[in-house]
C-alpha cells in the first residue's frame, strides 16, 4: 500500500493549460492591454484598456473559458466588448464593438492560434445617424505567458487506513499555480492495485481525477488517469 508523499510529473499529451497572464495585442487597429485570470473551473472574466491610434481610449470587458474537445484539443473561447465615447468636431460619437476569438492551444509553439471576428457599431446622436460594420474572421496567433508549458506535477500525501486511503495533495502547474486537492482511495491486495479519487478543495474549483496505480518502493506508477482539471478533460492509460 502507498504511504507517504509521492510526486508524478506529466507532459506531452497530458497537459493542463492556464491562460492567466498579461497580454498586449493589436486587433483591427486597436491596441489591447488586458489581464486574464482563469479560475479553477477554466473560466475567466475581467476588464482592460483599449487605445485606437491614440485618438480614443475605450473600456474593455472580456469573458471566456478553456475546454478540451474529444479529440484531445484544448480550445479557448474569448469574447471582448469595447465601449466608449469620443468628441469629434464638437459632437459626441458613441463607439462599441464586440469580438470573439476561437482559439486552440498549440503545444509546439506554446501559443493560441485560431480566428477572430466580430462587429463594430458607431452612432452620432446629434445627427441621428449610426452605422454597424461586421468584421470577418481573420487568423490570429497569441503567445502564451512564457512560463506556461502545460506541464504539471501531481503531489499526493496519503496514509493507509485499513484497506482505504486518506490524505491530501496538490496539482502544481508550470506557471507556479497550485490547486489543493483532497485524496481518498482504496487498495486491493488481490490485484495489488490502489485506486485514488482526487477533488479540489477550493470553493468553486473543479479538479476531479481518478487514478489506478501500483506502488513500487517510493514511486506511484499510474496505470490510468481520467477526469477533469481547470475545465480540461484529462486521460492517460499505460499500454
Amino acid at each position: 500500500m502507498a504511504s507517504g508523499t509521492y510526486t508524478n510529473s506529466f507532459s506531452d499529451s497530458v497537459r493542463i493549460w492556464d491562460v492567466s497572464g498579461t497580454f498586449n495585442d493589436s486587433l483591427q487597429g486597436f491596441s489591447l492591454n488586458y489581464t486574464l485570470n482563469m479560475d479553477d473551473a477554466g473560466k475567466f472574466a475581467g476588464q482592460g484598456a483599449v487605445n485606437a491610434g491614440g485618438l480614443v481610449d475605450l473600456d474593455l470587458s472580456f469573458w471566456g473559458n478553456v475546454k478540451t474537445a474529444s479529440s484531445n484539443v484544448t480550445r479557448v473561447t474569448l469574447a471582448m466588448r469595447f465601449k466608449g465615447t469620443v468628441a469629434v468636431e464638437g459632437m459626441d460619437m458613441s463607439f462599441s464593438a464586440i469580438f470573439k476569438e476561437k482559439l486552440e492551444v498549440d503545444a509546439n509553439t506554446e501559443s493560441l492560434v485560431g480566428t477572430v471576428g466580430g462587429s463594430v457599431h458607431v452612432s452620432i446622436p446629434q445627427l441621428h445617424r449610426s452605422v454597424s460594420q461586421p468584421i470577418p474572421p481573420t487568423d490570429i496567433q497569441i503567445p502564451l505567458p512564457l512560463d506556461m508549458t502545460g506541464k504539471w506535477d501531481l503531489t499526493l500525501n496519503v496514509q493507509p487506513s485499513g484497506t482505504h486511503y486518506v490524505g491530501d495533495g496538490a496539482v502544481n502547474l508550470s506557471n507556479g499555480r497550485t490547486v489543493p486537492i483532497a485524496v481518498a482511495g482504496s487498495y486491493s491486495a488481490k490485484s495489488d492495485i490502489s485506486k485514488f479519487n482526487l477533488k479540489s478543495t477550493a470553493t468553486g474549483g473543479i479538479v476531479k481525477l481518478g487514478l489506478t496505480s501500483t506502488v513500487l518502493g517510493e514511486q506511484i506508477n499510474i496505470q490510468k488517469l481520467a477526469g477533469k482539471a481547470l475545465g480540461q478533460a484529462l486521460r492517460s492509460q499505460t499500454p
